[in-house]
């Protein structure tokens, strides 16, 4: 079974997922973090767009917040590792290397990989506490990886639940979450966390304050608990505050957080149970990112629905939707990715972004790109 589809990735029906290429450089990956866009190239290399959390070398913090000179060009990335899987957070990135270690790079106050200090790290590095591993995924400030024997390793600020095992440190450093099936993949919100196991049950844990676990309630689920859906999950995708999870026959639930109307299911403030979105094709791969939602159907078409307000929607204005809408000038789409308020999809072999542009993280467009626009290629 595949995981969800990462930028870099085709729909393919008889075959699944593979490769595509962007201005003859093939993209084996590209993920979208908080302000930062990271991809990595067949060749090995890895870039990015944006600013700090993206390996970009500054000692200017402002370039979090405005675009500065330089940033909205992409950067390779100084590293010793070959990476195959990034994860690009909110400051901090996520790395599994061709040997299967885990590496982390990027800014943040509470320390990266369990460390208790404000870092700042321009090039990936090993988390040493970390088995040999073959997923990794961030939230706010959590992170969790699958290691090569399913098991899943949780780390970071202990608040909430997110890391569904006891432990006292504010800070953790990884730990196995014990009693858990084999776990094929992972999403992580802001403080809360679902699993899919290969078996196809779905675990989840964390905060639940907008009913993003889908319990029927409102209470957080400090260790992980079973949630049932109507159908197979194939691949799931966690926003700030709301879920998006896609059925193996194409179908697409969603639960949380809806007060921008991106559950696309009405007016509700949200949802503590999986409720199901219609759309008029099967749907192959979605994106949750905050408060805005992205589908990708099989035939390669992309919807787009609630919060608006940088024009992350890709439909030529900053009105919010509540209820998925076609992105017109997409087509031909073979893959799409959301970060906090921009997005990025594959069209035609072509990498393309729109939203907040406000590190430069779509590369050379305007503060607020309302449309999907092509990004330059790297040099």
């Amino acid at each position: 079974m595949k995981t969800s589809p990462t930028l870099g990735d085709s729909w393919n029906e008889q075959e699944g997922f593979s490769l595509m290429t962007t201005n003859s450089q093939t993209f084996k990956q590209v993920s979208c973090g908080r302000d930062h866009l990271i991809g990595v190239l067949a060749s090995g290399k890895v870039i990015a767009w944006g600013g700090v959390g993206s390996g970009r070398r500054t000692t200017d913090l402002s370039g979090v917040c405005s675009q500065a000179v330089g940033f909205n060009l992409p950067i390779e990335l100084d590293t010793n590792f070959n990476l195959k899987l990034v994860a690009a957070g909110s400051g901090v990135n996520l790395a599994i290397a061709e040997n299967d270690e885990v590496v982390s790079w990027g800014n943040s106050a509470i320390g990266i990989g369990g460390e208790t200090r404000s870092v700042s790290v321009e090039s990936p590095r090993r988390i040493d506490a970390l088995p040999r591993s073959r997923f990794v995924a961030t939230g706010e400030h959590s992170f969790a990886a699958i290691d090569v024997d399913d098991r899943v390793h949780t780390w970071g600020m202990n608040v909430d639940g997110v890391l569904g095992r006891e432990t006292r440190e504010f800070n953790a450093p990884p730990g196995i979450i014990e009693a858990l099936a084999p776990i094929e993949t992972l999403a992580l919100g802001h403080g809360f966390v679902l699993a899919l196991a290969k078996d196809q049950r779905l675990y989840v844990w964390g905060n639940n304050s907008s009913g993003q676990l889908g319990l029927g309630h409102l209470d957080k689920q400090s260790k992980p608990a079973g949630l049932r859906l109507p159908s197979s999950i194939r691949s799931l995708s966690a926003g700030a505050t709301h879920v998006l999870a896609v059925s193996i026959d194409g179908k697409v639930f969603a639960w949380g957080s809806n007060h921008r109307g991106q559950l696309g299911v009405g007016n509700e403030a949200y949802s503590v149970v999986p409720t199901r979105i219609k759309f008029p094709e099967p749907i192959a791969a979605v994106a949750a990112a905050l408060h805005f939602s992205l589908a990708l159907s099989r035939a390669g078409n992309v919807y787009a629905w609630g919060w608006n307000g940088y024009g992350q929607l890709g439909l030529g204005d900053r009105s919010d939707r509540a209820r998925p809408t076609r992105i017109e000038t997409l087509r031909n789409t073979e893959a799409i990715a959301a970060g906090h308020t921009f997005a990025a999809a594959i069209c035609s072999g072509k990498l393309l972004g729109w939203g907040n542009n406000a590190a430069g993280q779509i590369g050379i467009a305007a503060l607020q790109q309302s449309r999907p626009d092509v990004i330059p290629p790297f040099a």
